[in-house]
């Protein structure tokens, strides 16, 4: 059994996805020593410099912070280990730890990821649990090792897919992992843990592309419905209409009514405007014509009155 009391904790991380693991954790018991995130970067249209979520919230919260681009450097890595932390966080941080901090803490570093390991290593595992069709969605909390996303798993939790799009899921897989780090931190402390081998096999994501987000009425309903929730909010569901681009959200497989081509207006079904697919029919709740706003499917079916949408050519 290791020591209950507070631990000294270095937490690692850039974006929206590490906000509740980071505030969960200034919460208490144990307390955040150094927060460790990208220096500021050009936002906006002005572009003007901007820091990170995370260095905005350690500001916020009081917490100790050191911008830095890269946690290889003998100098960063001399400032993290001149606070003796207990224990490394990473969450959504965007850079590798090198093998002096891994070691540097009573355990290595716990990562959270979102996703359901060994599935989906790499980026966006979120967004391609979708695209690929899984049934379910989930974050892992595993130690980190040299081999990207590939250290025993700590805690595990899953949930069903019910045709929510990725931006949704992060939300609600960021909170869960929260929660789930603070029980885990609590089970290395009592000693309960028990960390266990990743099964093979594992998959690993490419990087996501704007390009990834075209979409082909040619393709099964199923898999139009997967990509184009699963590229919700970024980089969007690309299909044309009348020669313009539109962006599709909201999207679930139905049954085609009667037969049709592929991106033929089927009407409206429970205030969603179904378009026929290479197989069965895509179910639509909003669409978005370029340089317009974002509108509800029925809305869209008065105003623009659509006989057909055009594939997003590659």
């Amino acid at each position: 059994m290791t020591e209950a009391g507070p631990w000294r904790i270095v937490f690692f991380g850039s974006t929206s996805f590490s906000r509740p693991a980071l505030e969960a954790l200034a919460a208490g018991p144990d307390q955040v020593v150094l927060v460790v995130s990208p220096p500021p970067a050009p936002a906006g249209r002005g572009r003007q410099l901007r820091p990170s979520t995370v260095a905005a919230l350690a500001d916020q919260l009081k917490l100790p912070s050191l911008a830095a681009r890269s946690v290889r450097s003998l100098e960063v890595i001399g400032q993290i280990r001149a606070v003796a932390p207990d224990l490394l966080v990473v969450a959504a941080f965007g850079g590798f730890l090198p093998p002096a901090l891994l070691g540097l803490g009573r355990f290595p570093p716990v990562n959270i990821h979102p996703s359901l390991l060994p599935r989906h290593r790499g980026p966006a595992p979120v967004n391609w649990s979708l695209i690929r069709g899984d049934r379910e969605v989930g974050v892992s909390l595993i130690f980190l090792e040299e081999e990207m996303d590939a250290g025993p798993i700590l805690s595990q939790r899953s949930f069903p897919v019910k045709g929510e799009s990725a931006g949704v899921w992060e939300e609600r897989l960021t909170l869960a992992g929260a929660e789930d780090l603070l029980a885990v931190i609590a089970g290395l402390k009592a000693g309960t843990v028990c960390p266990r081998p990743q099964a093979a096999p594992a998959t690993v994501n490419p990087l996501l592309r704007k390009e990834d987000g075209r979409v082909d009425f040619q393709r099964p309903a199923a898999e139009l419905a997967g990509l184009i929730n699963g590229v919700d909010p970024w980089p969007g569901a690309q299909a044309r209409f009348k020669g313009r681009s539109l962006k599709l959200f909201g999207a679930a497989p139905a049954d085609l009514p009667r037969p049709a081509q592929p991106g033929e207006v089927l009407g409206l079904e429970g205030g969603r405007l179904l378009v026929a697919a290479g197989q069965g029919a895509l179910a639509l709740a909003e669409l978005q014509p370029e340089g317009k706003k974002r509108l509800p499917a029925a809305e869209f079916q008065r105003g623009y009155r659509p006989e057909r949408l055009e594939s997003c050519g590659n």
